[in-house]
């Protein structure tokens, strides 16, 4: 078994270096579904079996979200009503449940992927006739060989392999990819002011943990409420390394940055997000942006045109690096003298 699972392996691995011989057909995908979708169109889905759970899957992650917060897209698989797939099937016979939908629900400019292991699944190749002639754009997910839909459709991707199952893994694979490349087109654009927090946010005792310690930088909610009026998304970023020393625990930790944010919701902030790296040693950890860059991922932010403020060399180094175009040291004392980033003795100086 053990030799087994391992030459599995082996396969699905030499299957992945092989798809990216198709890399032209997926970018192609990609620009037609964004295209659609910008003009109003929708993204629709069909398939037979672990296709149908593809189908669902693929419209769930763009009405949904595939990796980020954004405005729902227009998708549908037509996998799903059940009260729609028997009508027609009892009324129509069974190879017509898609077209019949695709006549009802398509419009020219829209996009129908069909999913098809064999590429000859004859409910999927009707409903792509039936795309072509109202205008829709047709992509087939199918194996290697492609069957009737490699030339039924605009687009083929026949993924390389004849092996059902590893034909699903690629196809899936493939479906994220797309659908990463149009939520990272759609979403809309946020900007961002990045705080960290002890000494930032609220006064730094050493390793503070305890709400009843809380106690707010003077500004801060001022700087806030200015950020929010002129469009910015808040996001806490902080390095949180007393977890791993065994001063506090993760609960206290999470527990004292929901009091936080619930201080600043009663004065009408929202906290869209709080980022804490609680290690020592961490791709997370400042002066390393991985918080700030799992925040734009997500959010889709645009770095450029985001702010962020700190009280440590660290906190401006991490912005810096992630690509935050603004990047302040707050300072009270005036005791920094230089910095890579602006230098400020008030939160209220902090422009936007």
């Amino acid at each position: 078994m053990y030799n087994q699972i391992n030459k599995d392996f082996d396969t699905i691995s030499e299957n992945f270096l092989k798809i990216k011989k198709l890399t032209p057909q997926i970018e192609q995908a990609c620009k037609v579904c964004i295209d659609s979708l910008k003009n109003g169109g929708k993204v629709m889905f069909c398939g037979n079996g672990g296709s149908a759970a593809d189908s669902q899957h693929l419209a769930a992650e763009l009405v949904g979200r595939y990796k980020m917060n954004r405005p729902a897209l227009n998708s549908i698989a037509l996998t799903t009503d059940t009260s729609i797939l028997t009508a027609v099937g009892n009324d129509f016979g069974y190879d017509t449940i898609f077209e019949r939908q695709v006549d009802g629900l398509g419009k020219k400019g829209d996009v129908l992927v069909g999913l098809s292991t064999s590429g000859n699944s004859k409910n999927v190749l009707l409903a792509m006739e039936k795309a072509k002639t109202l205008g829709i754009t047709t992509i087939a997910f199918t194996g290697e060989k492609g069957g009737k839909m490699k030339d039924a459709a605009d687009i083929a991707i026949n993924v390389p392999s004849d092996v059902t199952n590893h034909i699903q893994e690629m196809h899936i694979a493939v479906g994220h990819i797309i659908c990463g490349f149009i939520e990272k087109e759609l979403a809309p654009k946020i900007k961002a002011l990045f705080l960290d927090r002890d000494g930032t946010i609220n006064v730094d005792y050493g390793y503070t943990f305890e709400p009843e310690k809380l106690h707010f930088i003077d500004g801060i909610f001022e700087l806030c409420k200015k950020a929010q009026d002129n469009g910015f998304k808040i996001f806490v970023v902080t390095n949180q390394s007393g977890v791993e020393r065994g001063y506090y625990t993760i609960e206290q930790m999470n527990n004292f940055n929901n009091f936080m944010k619930e201080e600043f919701s009663k004065k009408g902030i929202d906290i869209t997000d709080i980022y804490c790296c609680p290690y020592l040693e961490h791709p997370d950890r400042k002066p390393s942006p991985g918080m700030f860059l799992k925040a734009q991922q997500r959010y889709n932010i645009d770095m450029k045109n985001s702010i962020a403020v700190g009280d440590k060399e660290r906190d401006v180094d991490a912005a810096l690096n992630a690509g935050v175009g603004t990047a302040y040291l707050f300072d009270s004392e005036s005791n920094v003298k230089s910095s890579k980033g602006q230098i400020v003795d008030s939160l209220l100086k902090i422009k936007f």
